[in-house]
């Protein structure tokens, strides 16, 4: 798009004395005013239903117009942030790798709730609303079973809390206070496979493990033995048992025979949550707090109840939760309702109801008898003055008998499997939730 620019300037012309050549008004001078005006006008859009090119821009009105006034690119985006805020979650029936930009599956990831396989049902009402944190955010150390704790930018350290950090492998709990109290200074923890002695040998970066002596072999361990370089790292495994016999990267190139390596875990200084299962409220907003209700705020891990009253009963205080974790002080919700936003439950499997199966068996045994018979023997008996002869006998019948039989009744119906029983017919499509 161009602007007209004027190419003669014909009011000086009136100025000049007639015998001047200059004050004669050409007819090229004419015809190129005229291009120019026609050049200039056919690169302009029109009033009425212009057609335009290029980049053009507009003023971006207030959010909130609604005028006929031209909306900008940033007016709209500003418009649909507004309908569609971070957090809303919709149904996606397209393919899990085109879910639209700014979105993210539910997955659990990406701070989304994992709805895989799941249904939805409403949220209880919110019962109160509070000001809280819990657990710590600090700068620390770990050697071994030892934290060293310099500094505190959130919260206090107890025994209980777990330290997390992306170099963490497995969990590591404070067990024991050293110097510290809650805040600076050292703190024991529990800490599976801190340590480990195993036989091995290492050749290039490869350290190869054939026998475990103790412990388990965790990637961040530094390791000492015979000929070992100092500060050796283990950086990653490659095969064998997770933690045990196997081959596994070390950070320094070396060759070391085989000999009784040890690993000590340890963490260089660095920002550590410490995640604790006590929350501390601050403020209440509105409603008061009780055990059972189910809690919801920025950081709050999905599904986190109240599990005990600690020096708080109802208001400002401490209070236990079902979880370990960590958030800086926020705006939480709790819901005395069964369920609150985030909360989980249901089983897909059919319950099997307690019952009992009765059987009847008739056995008809109507006893029987034995007939007993006797004979009476006469005659003379050279030792005595007697005499005796054969006879018979009166018959004797015995008591009626019975076998005693016992009959075994077995129910043959067994039932059927109740997994997924509980689930309807169904068409499955993914959750997204709006970044």
């Amino acid at each position: 798009m161009s602007n007209y620019t004027k190419a003669t300037n014909f009011a000086i012309k009136d100025g000049l004395t007639t015998t001047d050549p200059a004050k004669v008004i050409k007819g090229t001078e004419i015809d190129n005013e005229y291009n120019a005006i026609s050049s200039a006008i056919s690169s302009k859009a029109d009033a009425n239903s212009p057609a335009l090119t290029g980049t053009p821009t507009v003023p971006t009105a207030t959010a909130g117009t609604n005028t006929t006034q031209v909306a900008s690119t940033a007016f709209i985006q500003s418009a649909l942030a507004a309908l569609l805020p971070t957090g809303v979650i919709t149904m996606w029936s397209g393919a899990i790798s085109a879910i639209p930009t700014g979105w993210y599956l539910c997955d659990g990831s990406n701070s989304t709730p994992d709805l895989r396989g799941k249904f939805i049902i409403g949220a209880g009402a919110i019962s109160a609303s509070v000001t809280a944190s819990s657990g710590a955010s600090v700068t620390g150390s770990i050697s071994g079973t030892t934290l060293t704790v310099s500094a505190v930018s959130r919260g206090t350290l107890a025994v209980g809390d777990v330290v997390s950090h992306s170099s963490i492998a497995q969990t590591a709990t404070i067990t024991g206070l050293g110097t510290g109290t809650g805040g600076t200074g050292t703190y024991t923890l529990t800490y599976t496979g801190s340590t480990s002695s195993v036989t091995g040998s290492i050749s290039g970066t490869t350290l190869t493990v054939t026998a475990v002596g103790s412990g388990t072999v965790i990637i961040g361990q530094v390791l000492t033995g015979t000929g070992v370089t100092s500060g050796t790292t283990i950086v990653s495994q490659l095969t064998g048992t997770t933690g045990g016999v196997g081959t596994y990267v070390v950070s320094a190139s070396q060759t070391v025979s085989s000999t009784t390596i040890t690993g000590t875990w340890s963490l260089a200084s660095t920002t550590l949550s410490i995640l604790s299962t006590t929350m501390n409220v601050s403020a209440v907003a509105s409603g008061s707090l009780s055990v059972g209700q189910y809690l919801t705020g920025t950081g709050v891990a999905f599904s986190t109840t109240i599990t005990a009253l600690g020096t708080g009963s109802g208001s400002t205080g401490t209070y236990t939760i079902s979880s370990p974790q960590s958030f800086a002080s926020t705006t939480v919700f709790a819901s005395a309702g069964t369920v609150t936003s985030g909360a989980t439950g249901g089983s897909k499997d059919s319950v099997l109801v307690s019952h009992t199966h009765t059987a009847t068996s008739v056995v008809t045994d109507p006893g029987h008898i034995h007939s007993i018979s006797t004979n009476r023997n006469t005659g003379n008996d050279s030792n005595v003055s007697s005499s005796y002869s054969n006879s018979s006998g009166p018959s004797y019948n015995t008591a009626s008998a019975y076998t005693g039989i016992t009959v075994s009744t077995t129910n043959s119906t067994e039932g059927v499997s109740g997994t997924n029983a509980n689930l309807p017919p169904y068409y499955a499509l993914a959750f997204i939730m709006k970044a």
